[in-house]
């Protein structure tokens, strides 16, 4: 049982369910009290142990099914197939042209011993490993293999080379063709992907932003909050050796009198960093509204390392949605945002004027400055100077662009004049490229 635990204990972090070792020794403790005799009491018990958020645990109560429920040949053969059959006729068949190993198979598939059949498929299955499964590629090779094992691929060369072989026999060889597929596919989620999900993540994941189906949204959210969380931990340890400075040889030496000069305790002069502030103009018009959901994302996930941010959104009026990021959980404001000023014709000349207004003296070369936008602007004058303004107050400026370099230029798109005015111009329609982003937004305000 110990070892049936410590299989289910991978799967559940397979399912992105984080389960620490003391969480695990918490759930042995719990097994021992309740038992494996009432399977209900046994999910709930580990669930309430092992899984924290509603996520966690409608994640949990799938894997958890999925993995007692995992015995090959759960179906059975369809008793209408073969209830006209001469049974004694098509062994006597088999076994005059083909091996014992066929014969016993087909023999337990004819019976319906499903039992034996699963004990055979496991046998199998732990001979060639297949607990070390780890790409999808290895699927149709496991299938082979433990085919091969069952004499099915006999039964295909038997079936492939009888013209008038019985049509039971051809059923049967389907059927446990495909209850062999079946089984290795439930081994490789509990494996690799607990979900059933993650292939198809991948997938998506690989995708333009403005592509993803909608139903995987909420998986690539957490994906999204996972990356910015990794890049938050990994800036704090780069920034406390930043900032820790040189060693102080003065300090050094009065703290270390008591050891004879030996250098124990070191002394660092620390430089005292002013704050960036870092301004976002993100367009939320329709043509660019899902990359600029997972962008306000990052940076919600971001504001604990970048406590200086002004967000401000526009489609042609900007406003700012700071106080609302500030307010409201990251769902509701990005909504939000997206909602109030999403509507009306891109105008970038409009927002880059109101922002002057409301941020330009607030500018200088602490400032970094974000645009998020595809640069269309439905031919309206672009007022590139405006951008060149501020470009001279502030220390960097990045403009992010769903759209890639070949397009720039086509139509109303007015990236030509505005990309000369920026530290850095990204083609940004991928998450990887948000990461990239983020990771050289907050080089720039250290």
């Amino acid at each position: 049982m110990d070892a049936t635990f410590a299989l289910l204990v991978n799967a559940l972090r397979n399912a992105d369910i984080r389960v620490s070792t003391a969480e695990t020794l918490d759930a042995f403790a719990v097994l021992s009290h309740v038992g494996i005799r009432d399977k209900t009491l046994l999910r709930d018990a580990l669930e309430l142990t092992l899984a924290k958020t509603v996520d966690e645990k409608e994640r949990f109560d799938e894997t958890f099914e999925r993995f007692f429920d995992q015995l090959a040949f759960r179906v059975p053969a369809k008793r209408a197939m073969l209830r006209d059959v001469d049974r004694e006729e098509i062994i006597e068949t088999l076994r005059t042209t083909t091996s014992t190993d066929v014969v016993d198979t087909v023999e337990s598939a004819l019976d319906n011993d499903r039992d034996r059949l699963a004990m055979l498929v496991q046998q199998a299955a732990s001979r060639l490993n297949l607990g070390s499964i780890r790409t999808l590629r290895e699927k149709s090779y496991y299938v082979d293999r433990i085919a091969e094992a069952l004499s099915v691929r006999e039964l295909d060369d038997y079936v492939g080379s009888t013209e008038n072989a019985d049509p039971a026999v051809r059923y049967l060889r389907q059927y446990l063709r495909q209850e062999i597929r079946d089984y290795v596919d439930s081994q490789y989620r509990l494996r690799v992907d607990a979900t059933g999900k993650r292939a198809l993540l991948d997938a998506a994941l690989n995708a333009n932003l403005d592509r993803i189906p909608f139903e995987y949204q909420h998986e690539v959210r957490r994906v999204v909050e996972k990356l910015a969380d990794r890049l938050v931990r990994d800036h704090r340890r780069r920034l406390r050796k930043a900032t820790r400075g040189v060693i102080d040889i003065k300090k050094t030496l009065r703290r270390n009198v008591a050891y004879d000069g030996t250098m124990f305790d070191v002394r660092w002069r620390r430089h005292k960093r002013e704050k960036t502030t870092v301004y976002v103009l993100c367009d939320v018009s329709s043509s660019v509204a899902r990359v600029a959901r997972f962008l306000l994302l990052f940076l919600y996930e971001l504001t604990d390392v970048l406590p200086n941010l002004r967000a401000f959104t526009f489609s042609s009026r900007l406003g700012e949605v700071t106080d609302i990021f500030r307010s409201k959980a990251s769902d509701e404001a990005i909504e939000d945002a997206l909602f109030f000023w999403g509507k009306g014709n891109t105008d970038y000349a409009r927002a880059l004027i109101d922002f002057r207004e409301r941020c330009g003296t607030d500018l200088n070369s602490r400032s970094v400055l974000v645009v998020l936008g595809d640069g269309r602007n439905n031919y309206y004058d672009a007022r590139a100077d405006i951008l060149r303004e501020l470009s001279n107050r502030v220390k960097q400026v990045f403009w992010l662009t769903p759209e890639t370099p070949d397009t720039w230029g086509e139509g109303d798109s007015e990236m030509p004049r505005y990309a000369p005015h920026c530290f850095r111009v990204a083609t940004c329609n991928r998450i990887e490229h948000i990461e990239r982003f983020a990771e050289n937004l907050l080089t720039a305000t250290r």
